[in-house]
Parts: structure tokens; C-alpha cells; sequence
């Protein structure tokens, strides 16, 4: 097997996307010498990767019981949903004047909504992909790369939470919400920052809702 240039991202990255696509579920221990095993790396790097998930506040550690998934609060969500919300409407108006410095970024946009189109509802490992990558998409075209950092760490806890909100959300309301991306890129395109305001906020009106599901 090929391993990265850093044993500890590798295992970083692992331990994220295992979070993030409930293989390791909320509240579950995280134990580094099984993790190390199943990564075929040793414990060393996957303790140094869970002490900066637990910096990203992904992962917690807990006296006598070791690491474990972080639960989240009500709070973390709702601090989670408004964030993103500033981070996006604040990128808007720059990614409008960039549109046409980056078409490489639009491109991937416009790939992706074609994929909307044709995603089954019930397919929420593809849907929280596409999500994420779209949105990450729109935060790259305000070219600031310090804010697409602060996006991506942001998304650490939007991640898991974009899996639980979907799966209580009505598979009509679900197509509704995916269709709505090419609407949001129709608007970036078209240098209509008002509307590509309004679309984005309502776009999340989902998340914004689901916050009252979650226990």
C-alpha cells in the first residue's frame, strides 16, 4: 500500500472520513492501537492525528476512558450553522468579481450540479460529497485561502451533522434542496448579488430547522 508523505495526516484523514461517514459513530471510543492496525501504520501517528482531531473538535478525550467521537451540543450546531451562514454571505460578493478569474472553479461547480440532477435521495454519502464540495467550491472563488481554511475546520462539525439533518428531512424536501444548487451557481454566473444572497440562506433553511431534531 502507498502511504502519504505524512503517516500522520494519512491516519488524519482516515479518522476524519471514518467520523464523518458514521463508521465511527458519535460517542464511540477511538482506540489507537486498533485504529494503527486497521490503517497497517503504527500508534504513533494516529495518537498524534487524534490530538489535533480533538483540536478541530471533532474528537474529545476523556480521562480514564480514552478518545472518543465528540457528541455535540445544541449549541456546537447552532454555532456551527452560523458561522457557515457568515462565511458564505460574506464570500459572495467577491466570488461575483471573481467568476471570470476562475473558471477552472466554475467548471467543478457546474459539474456538480449536473450531478444533482441524477442523485438518488437516499444516497447521503454521495449528497454530503457533493454538498460539501460544492460549498467549499463557492468559498474558493472569494480567493482567500485563509478563509477556506476557517471554512474547512468549520465543516469538521457540519459534516457529521449534515448526515443526521438529512436523514430527518423528507425526501421531497431533500430534491428541493439539491436543485436549489443550480439556482445558487445560475446567480453567481449571473452577478446577481442579492439573489445569490437570498438562495444561499435559504438554501440552509434545512440545517437551520433540523437543529430542533437534534438531541
Amino acid at each position: 500500500m502507498d502511504y502519504p508523505e505524512s503517516l500522520q495526516d494519512y491516519a488524519l484523514d482516515e479518522i476524519r472520513r471514518r467520523i464523518q461517514t458514521g463508521v465511527y459513530p458519535v460517542s464511540s471510543k477511538l482506540a489507537p492501537q486498533k485504529i494503527a492496525a486497521d490503517l497497517n501504520i503504527s500508534s504513533t501517528p494516529v495518537v498524534a492525528a487524534l490530538n489535533r482531531l480533538v483540536s478541530q473538535g471533532l474528537v474529545e478525550r476523556i480521562p480514564r476512558r480514552g478518545f472518543i467521537v465528540k457528541q455535540f451540543s445544541t449549541q456546537d450546531i447552532r454555532n456551527y450553522f452560523d458561522t457557515r451562514i457568515m462565511m458564505e454571505c460574506w464570500a459572495v460578493n467577491t466570488a461575483i468579481q471573481n467568476v471570470d478569474k476562475f473558471p477552472d472553479l466554475i467548471a467543478q461547480l457546474q459539474e456538480i450540479v449536473d450531478q444533482f440532477d441524477n442523485i438518488s435521495p437516499t444516497d447521503l454519502t454521495k449528497a454530503r460529497d457533493l454538498e460539501t464540495r460544492f460549498h467549499l467550491l463557492l468559498i474558493q472563488m472569494a480567493g482567500n485561502d485563509q478563509l477556506t481554511r476557517l471554512y474547512e475546520f468549520n465543516w469538521s462539525v457540519g459534516s457529521v451533522f449534515f448526515v443526521y439533518s438529512v436523514g430527518r428531512v423528507t425526501p421531497e424536501d431533500f430534491q428541493i434542496s439539491l436543485r436549489e444548487h443550480r439556482k445558487i451557481l445560475n446567480a453567481l454566473l449571473q452577478r446577481d448579488e442579492a439573489r445569490l444572497l437570498s438562495l444561499i440562506r435559504d438554501h440552509l433553511r434545512f440545517l437551520n430547522k433540523a437543529i430542533g431534531w437534534y438531541k
